[in-house]
This record gives C-alpha cells, sequence and structure tokens, in this order.
C-alpha cells in the first residue's frame, strides 16, 4: 500500500457511533433483552458473503482444537474470532485496520464474556506486530480486495505461522474484465480502493510466501442466493412498519456498511451473477 491507502481504507469504513446502531439493531430484534451471547450477535457482526453460515463452513477447515493460537487478519467486528474462542476453544487475536472496529470488537467481546480468548487490536496486516511462530492457524476473510501488496501480506503471514500451520483464504475474486466491475461495493466505493486480483494470482503469490495449496473452493452459487436474500432482508428491516422482533435478524451490511447498504448488495451480486467476481476460499499449509 501507500502511505495514503491504509489511512483511505479506514476512512471507508469508520462510521462514527457504530456500536450505538449495534445496539439499536439488537433492542429492534431482542427488545428487552439485557444479556447476550455470541448467537445473538450474528445478525450484526459478520458481513462478509455467507454470514454465519460461512463461518462456521470455514472455521472447519481450519482443524482447530483447544488452545490453539489463532491470527483473525482483518477482524472487522470480532464475530469470527468470537465463533473460534467459543466454539473451538481456541485462543484468538484479531488484527484490524479500523481503529471503531477494534473498539466495537473488544466491547462486543466484553459483553459475551469471551476477552480472556479474544483480543484484538489495530494495525497494519502488511505489518504484522508480531514475532516469528506466533500462531498456529490464521485465516482472513474478505480482506484482500483492500490490500494491493498481497505478496507482502501473505509474507507477514507466513512469517507469524509455525511451520505446517494451515492459512484460510476467503475473499471476493476476480474473475472477468476488471473495466466492467461495477461500484460502489462493501469494501470499495470507487475502483481506487479495490485491488481485486484473481485466484491464479493469489495461489502463484502463496507459493512464493511459502504456501502449499491444499483445496480451492468457488463459493459463487451460494453466494449469489445469499445476497438476494441480505438484499431481501435490508429491505424488510430498512420498511417503516416492520414490526421489531420476530425470526428476522438485522441485515449485518446494513449495520455495518452505513446507509448505501442496498447499493453496495445490489452491485455486489449484479457483478457476481454476470461472472466478473466470485467468493473463492483457498485452503493453505505452510511449508
Amino acid at each position: 500500500m501507500t502511505a495514503q491507502q491504509p489511512s483511505a481504507v479506514a476512512r471507508h469504513y469508520r462510521q462514527g457511533g457504530l456500536l450505538r446502531k449495534i445496539d439499536e439493531a439488537l433492542d429492534r430484534l431482542y427488545p428487552g433483552h439485557t444479556t447476550l451471547t455470541t448467537d445473538d450477535l450474528h445478525g450484526v457482526d459478520e458481513f462478509h458473503i455467507g454470514g454465519h453460515a460461512a463461518t462456521r463452513e470455514l472455521a472447519e477447515h481450519l482443524e482447530l482444537r483447544a488452545g490453539l493460537r489463532v491470527l483473525d487478519v482483518g477482524s472487522g467486528l470480532g464475530g469470527p474470532a468470537r465463533h473460534l474462542a467459543q466454539h473451538a476453544g481456541a485462543d484468538v487475536t484479531g488484527v484490524d485496520l479500523t481503529e471503531e472496529y477494534v473498539d466495537v470488537a473488544r466491547r462486543l467481546t466484553d459483553r459475551v464474556g469471551l476477552a480472556d480468548r479474544a483480543r484484538f487490536q489495530q494495525g497494519d496486516v502488511t505489518a504484522l506486530p508480531f514475532p516469528r511462530a506466533s500462531f498456529d492457524r490464521a485465516w482472513m476473510l474478505h480482506v484482500g480486495m483492500n490490500i494491493e501488496d498481497k505478496g507482502r501480506l501473505f509474507t507477514e503471514i507466513s512469517r507469524v505461522l509455525t511451520d505446517n500451520g494451515l492459512f484460510i483464504v476467503y475473499d471476493v475474486m476476480l474473475l472477468g474484465d476488471p473495466t466492467l466491475v461495477r461500484y460502489p461495493l462493501p469494501w470499495a466505493s470507487e475502483p481506487e480502493l479495490s485491488f481485486l486480483a484473481r485466484p491464479q494470482e493469489y495461489r502463484s503469490l502463496l507459493r512464493r510466501a511459502g504456501f502449499d495449496m491444499v483445496a480451492e473452493h468457488d463459493h459463487r452459487s451460494r453466494a449469489i442466493q445469499s445476497l438476494r436474500d441480505a438484499g431481501d432482508a435490508h429491505r424488510r428491516i430498512s420498511t417503516p412498519h416492520n414490526p421489531p422482533g420476530g425470526d428476522t435478524p438485522p441485515a449485518p451490511i446494513n449495520v455495518a456498511m452505513g446507509i448505501d447498504a442496498s447499493t453496495k448488495i445490489a452491485k455486489l451480486l449484479k457483478n457476481i451473477e454476470e461472472g466478473l467476481l466470485a467468493p473463492t476460499e483457498l485452503i493453505c499449509r505452510l511449508r
């Protein structure tokens, strides 16, 4: 990244008052609720494609057991990290560029009693503040689209992983002509802050950083249905006469992505339907 890009990316995600907006969404979902669990937060703290269902599936590929040290690269509001801490007993450290996200992640983690197993800090993931072999596992969920120098990113992750450590990438990747990709998108309002790359570019850079490919999964078809559902949920939540409570959770992108969330969802869906983009999972192991 250039010196300007990290701050521009952080500005894209920064909202101000995000914790208050999350509290309001939770109040609509659970009127009168005074205590929270990680399950209660699923509708507001995970805004990668597929949401919590994708988190659960990806977590299975990490081959976790209690006590393993996991790095969550670009940890956002902390939902995936809390899932690993609670359901796998992992010791999770999240790093995110956006200070507001880190603050909200810490506060939500305190509320659900997981601060001893999931911690978060602000930082640039291309310059990780950890010594070599600090972690047994790592993952990043929809992060690389904001990072121009992916080679440096993957080299840093390989540095802080132990030998044979697993690393999962789940990013939106480029399949078609980049000039045809429509914006705004959840990670960038304009092309200048979007660093989309093709799966073969990811594979090449990962191998150069010392990783072997274990598996690759294209989640395009599942993403289309997930984004259609997200758009429907956003419209229901945004309807003035929609009653509070019920079984419909607050749309996560609505909370985390601001007032133009519906436009971003629609553009992302269109790009995927037209074969320009696809959320892709790469499972890698450090040599």
